[in-house]
């Protein structure tokens, strides 16, 4: 007896019939209807689907023969998927290789084989389809392409049923994710009747799966929100084969007892072998919402308490004032009546008093300017004055303080510094504090004073040689009562209010102090204040952008409390293209949102009167503002609420630029700008993902009549068009195109695999603009392509609407 040679792919031959998942299987009628067919049209007793295994061939399926498997050694299989074709051994007892075979020479007395090996898409024979007789014979040229075509058509049962192994392990997959999520997801059909009901819908509205299918949707929800799911389909939102309704919809879920709680809903509609399905997923925000309640009474109780604070403050310093102004009179005059008196021994004490008194004079000063600003009682006194006469004059008061610890003052004022209008008195206050401070922290050292204009922006820089700041005493240094650490205190004196009030004092003018330090090697305080100072009235802000600029971007409307906010949003804004309109409290943003539709608001949270999140619902329960993108900027870090709510982004002050300007080019830019048409949901991804990278919108269709659609919805700054495509081509879309209101005049790029011939360039001539051979370049090249011609209709589009 000759056994079979191995494979030379043996290892990759087992793996292949062990993905199959079939040995040691329980016989299936399509395997068995198969050997039976080849029993019959090969006219033999036995038919095997034999699955060679590595020390085994097992049958799956046995016509004849009563054995389940036998050894490999012995095996006529494992000599057939050696073989391209049909292995036929006519007469084995007069074959050296099967002689002495023991299925030869005993049961079943093997007198004929004739196997079709079972090939696999990837080349490797797993086993045969064989049939076998007691007697010599052979087979026909038809009976052995027969048993080559029921061969192929069990390997083709194999493969069917490792699929349907794999969509069954998919599904129970599935099921157990839906299961276990946290967030009931409910499916419907297009008749909108429940198809599935996770574990967490069953725990959040109160009935079991079963009894929730086959019933409405609706039915989750209570009768006076269901128009709101009626209305999901005004948000709807293509993407490649489905379609998102809404993300985060606020409206209410309705429990089985009959109890509604508030409820963040998602929806989704996609097409899966031609059954339109709706996926909810209902997220109860209970949690959320009583958490926002709950801040919105700590904060009201802080402010007030806060009011308190500040107004108890005030009250004290003003009955603190008069008799520390008493005491400080006195003394002074007491000094003078003693000097006349030739009292000398009176003058030490009598000076100590006078200096205590102004010193504690000073402390209560500043304790009164901290209060009222906290109480919202600190105004602006505006008035227009000579800026370097200003400086001159502090330096002046503060020369002595200078002197005291032998400092040396370089002062550099260029000539002609310009007027401003601002605060005089709040102007000297921050320039003579920063001074003050140098000059108490610096000894026998250098103190400069530098001051420029830029515009409309004035800087004064103060740079000493003093004992400077480590990073952590930076990160104190603008709070109130706080100095660099306690042994400064100890040393220097002072209550730690001076930076503080600057600083604030600065932020109400409309500009900021920023500092650099190093320890052992002094610091540099620099003050930007705007040369002309805006009145603090309340009234709609709109800084226009600087000349030669145009606002390609559209109109992006600014709620914030904090007039240096609406400063600094409009200079990032116009830099990049953007018309700034600001308002300072709710109410005011809610109704320029109405009158100037803006491309995008940017909201605070923490405002007086109506804060943001009030302000955030009602534009998303407005239907003139719904649609408008909102981009949350606060303090309050609690994106998950913002996001429920309905805001497109939500970022976290102090506002980084390049993340502001990002979520202003994503959701500010004209929607559609670009329109891709192509059949191919590969193609429309690839070009959706170069454009956006390019910071451009994107829509897309699938065919010339979705194109239409999406165009007499809004036309687009450029059309990228397919011209092969089912339902409605290329070219009958640009023939329809031009009976739309602006469709002739819209620009229309060809994207297309198609061979143009002269009739097509014809009928094209005259309708777009630029053609691309999707096969005529390098994937490179194409690209690039699409890049140019995008960028160059989006520019002329926007420069047309900044008209």
């Amino acid at each position: 007896m000759q056994s079979a040679t191995r494979p030379a792919n043996e290892r990759e031959r087992l793996e292949a019939l062990r993905r199959y998942e079939i040995l040691d299987t329980l016989p299936e009628q399509a395997f068995d209807d198969l050997t039976k067919l080849a029993g019959h049209i090969c006219g033999t007793p036995m038919a095997l689907v034999s699955l060679v295994d590595d020390q085994r061939q097992w049958f799956k399926s046995r016509q004849g023969v009563e054995a389940s498997e036998t050894p490999r050694d012995v095996a006529f299989c494992a000599h057939a998927i050696l073989q391209d074709g049909v292995f036929e051994v006519e007469d084995p007892r007069h074959d050296p290789r099967f002689a002495d075979n023991p299925l030869v020479t005993s049961g079943p007395g093997i007198g004929f084989y004739a196997g079709a090996p079972l090939v696999d898409p990837e080349g490797h024979a797993v086993g045969t389809l064989c049939v076998m007789d007691r007697t010599p014979r052979h087979l026909t040229g038809d009976q052995r392409e027969a048993l080559q075509a029921l061969a192929r058509q069990v390997v083709g049962q194999l493969e069917l049923r490792r699929k349907m192994i794999e969509l069954a392990e998919q599904g129970a997959r599935l099921t157990a994710i839906l299961d276990a999520a946290p967030d009931p997801i409910i499916t419907c059909g297009d008749d909108g009747l429940i198809d599935s009901f996770n574990n967490a819908a069953e725990a959040a509205f109160g009935w079991t799966e079963t009894e929730a299918k086959g019933h409405p949707a609706t039915r989750m929800i209570p009768i006076a929100s269901r128009d709101s799911l009626g209305r999901l389909s005004t948000f709807c939102l293509r993407e490649g084969g489905a379609t998102i309704f809404t993300v985060n919809h606020i409206t209410e879920g309705l429990r089985r007892d009959g109890s509604a709680f508030p409820v963040a809903l998602s929806a989704g509609e996609m097409e899966i072998e031609g059954k339109r399905i709706l996926t909810l997923i209902v997220r109860d925000i209970t949690d959320k919402v009583q958490a926002r309640e709950e801040l919105l009474r700590a904060k009201e109780a802080a402010e007030e308490a806060n009011r308190a604070k500040s107004s108890f403050l005030a009250n004290m310093s003003h009955e603190l004032r008069t008799p520390m102004n008493a005491i400080i009179g006195y003394s002074e005059m007491l000094q003078e009546e003693a000097e006349d008196l030739g009292q000398d021994s009176f003058l030490p004490d009598l000076k100590k008093i006078h200096a205590a008194g102004k010193h504690l004079l000073s402390l209560i000063n500043d304790i009164l300017d901290l209060s009222k600003i906290e109480a919202g009682k600190m105004t602006l006194f505006l008035e227009t004055f000579d800026a370097g006469q200003m400086i001159h004059d502090v330096v002046t008061t503060v020369h002595p303080l200078l002197e005291k610890n032998a400092n040396r003052l370089d002062l550099r004022v260029p000539d002609g510094l310009g007027e401003m209008h601002a605060d005089l008195t709040k102007v000297r206050q921050i320039l003579f504090n920063l001074l003050s401070n140098a000059s108490k922290f610096t000894e026998h050292g250098v103190i400069t004073l530098e001051a420029g204009r830029a515009g409309e922006m004035l800087t004064l820089r103060v740079r000493d040689t003093g004992i400077g700041m480590t990073p952590g005493q930076l990160a104190r240094l603008f709070q109130e009562f706080t100095q660099a650490d306690v042994s400064t205190t100890r040393r220097y004196g002072g209550t730690g209010l001076g930076l503080a009030i600057s600083k604030r004092f600065a932020a109400m003018m409309g500009g900021d102090i920023a500092v650099e330090s190093e320890a052992g090697k002094g610091s540099t305080f620099t003050v930007t204040l705007p040369a002309a100072v805006a009145s603090p009235e309340p009234a709609d802000i709109e800084v226009q952008p600087p000349a030669g600029t145009p606002c390609k971007g559209g109109t992006v409307l600014v709620i914030d409390d904090a007039p240096i906010v609406h400063d600094l949003m409009a200079r990032f804004l116009h830099r990049d293209g953007f018309r700034a309109v600001s308002a300072l409290d709710g109410e005011e943003g809610l109704r320029l949102a109405r009158e100037i539709q803006p491309r995008l608001i940017i909201l605070d949270v923490m405002m007086p009167g109506i804060d943001g999140w009030a302000v955030l619902s009602a534009l998303k329960a407005d239907p003139k503002t719904a649609a408008i993108p909102v981009v949350m900027q606060t303090i309050v870090d609690d994106k998950n609420l913002g996001f429920a709510l309905g805001a497109v982004e939500y970022l976290t002050k102090p506002i980084d630029r390049e993340s502001l300007l990002a979520a202003v080019r994503r959701f500010a830019v004209p929607a559609g700008a670009v329109l891709v048409v192509d059949d191919e949901p590969d193609v429309r991804l690839l070009v959706s993902r170069v454009l956006e990278a390019e910071g451009l919108a994107v829509r897309t269709a699938a065919d010339g009549q979705q194109a239409l659609d999406e165009v007499r919805r809004q036309r687009p700054c450029l059309i990228l068009l397919d011209l092969m495509m089912p339902v409605m081509d290329g070219f009958e879309f640009l023939r329809e195109l031009q009976s739309i209101d602006g469709g002739a005049s819209t620009p229309v790029a060809v994207l297309t695999a198609k061979d143009l011939t002269d009739e097509d360039r014809r009928l094209l001539s005259g309708h777009v603009m630029s053609i691309v051979e999707k096969g005529g370049d390098s994937g490179d090249g194409v690209i690039a392509k699409i890049r140019e011609l995008a960028q160059s209709a989006v520019h002329t589009c926007r420069g047309e609407e900044a008209e």
